[in-house]
């Protein structure tokens, strides 16, 4: 193997977790989705839509459009991490029905261009990241983990040059999250969400090319 193919040996894991492809038809990823969806709080964080119980349409919709997207993936346990958790809280973990490997545990999302990037905007190089993590596996640094896997993809594989993410103004953590991992606040979308009888702002952040090869000490090409 070249050392040119060496660095990229390991391109689709990080250091605990792996990222696979999703299929709209594969029944412990919609599970997954399933769950984050209907989780209340989560579903307030990560859409403008109404908060309601969410059903198998809901389901079949955002698995299409993560396949859509220019990176759609589900987050899943490192075999390392799979053995320190059990596989006893996520989907999947198990093994399969003939008894075969198990199957990676689910543990969130993340997409790069949600649904797809016209072909007429594909110039402007530029995107929408979204992550999320199901509720057991929070807290635990790999939001974090799954979030800088997925900038470095955009920027190193995907060829974009400026990398964006949205968040609600009462989501503290996340405003956190997204300064730490090097996105700078670039403006607000004043009261566009309405939760539980109160108007919240949309936060805008974003992080061009040059910043990521700054963050990471590469030198430009």
């Amino acid at each position: 193997m070249s050392a040119f193919s060496a660095t990229l040996e390991d391109a689709f894991e990080s250091e605990r977790l792996r990222y696979i492809a999703v299929e709209d038809e594969c029944d412990d990823y919609k599970a997954a989705l399933r769950e984050m969806i209907n989780d209340a709080p989560l579903q307030a964080l990560s859409s403008e839509m109404i908060l309601r119980p969410q059903g198998k349409t809901d389901v079949q919709f955002l698995a299409t459009m993560y396949r859509k997207a220019l990176l759609g993936v589900a987050i899943c346990l490192s075999p390392s991490e799979e053995s320190k958790d059990g596989g006893a809280s996520g989907a999947g973990g198990d093994k399969d029905a003939t008894g075969g490997n198990r199957k990676p545990t689910i543990i969130g999302t993340l997409c790069v261009g949600w649904g797809g990037i016209p072909e007429s905007l594909r110039h402007n190089r530029n995107a929408y990241i979204g992550i999320t993590l199901s509720k057991p596996y929070r807290g635990k640094g790999y939001g974090r983990e799954a979030l800088d896997w997925g900038v470095d993809w955009a920027f190193r594989h995907g060829n974009l040059h400026t990398l964006s993410l949205t968040t609600i103004s009462f989501n503290e953590v996340g405003q956190r999250l997204y300064k730490s991992a090097g996105f700078t606040f670039v403006g607000r979308r004043r009261e566009v969400a309405w939760v539980n009888r109160e108007w919240h702002d949309e936060l805008i952040y974003s992080m061009t090319e040059q910043e990521w090869e700054a963050l990471r000490g590469l030198a430009k090409k």
